[in-house]
């Protein structure tokens, strides 16, 4: 009897504290932490309901080969609908600056990235969202030594977490 007790006040916290949440509309803003190839921080604020602006930075130190690399993040995401479980489409542009510190690439330089994605956003309380993010992506690369190349990833994927406020 405890246990059914202490579980539907659980479920009744959960439930109170803002799953059906709808923090999508203008004038909203998040922190987003990514775990991806590189992890990256950036900000979100929606320019009109349920249409997120997106900046953000990664960084990656290595001092064993003292080299360093910097990723730098632009782009939008279009939410289908509001609610707990909101389907997303988006794109974004990226600039790498040695991509090889970041564990990416086997030269160093700079690269750039077009990508497109689909993706879910889940929000587990009434202000903080997990995200998944399938997508593809063409990259455009500069070396320092070598000859330029152009590849397209057929599959990006990402995790992200979201304090929004």
């Amino acid at each position: 009897m405890k246990r059914t007790s202490l579980m539907f006040l659980l479920v009744s916290f959960l439930l109170a504290n803002g799953f059906g949440q709808d923090s999508l509309s203008t004038g909203d803003r998040y922190l987003n932490f990514e775990i991806n190839r590189t992890p990256f921080i950036s900000g979100g604020y929606f320019i009109q309901n349920r249409l997120a602006l997106q900046a953000g930075v990664g960084f990656s130190f290595n001092g064993e080969d003292d080299s360093n690399g910097l990723g730098i993040q632009l782009g939008l995401d279009k939410y289908l609908r509001g609610g707990r479980l909101s389907p997303l489409i988006g794109g974004y542009v990226r600039f790498d600056i040695n991509p090889n510190a970041l564990g990416e690439a086997g030269w160093e330089g700079s690269r750039v990235f077009l990508g497109g994605h689909w993706g879910l956003n889940l929000f587990l309380w009434k202000n903080f969202a997990a995200a998944g993010m399938l997508g593809v992506e063409l990259i455009f690369n500069s070396p320092e030594r070598g000859n330029d190349s152009t590849v397209f990833t057929s599959m990006a994927s990402s995790v992200k977490f979201r304090f929004f406020f």
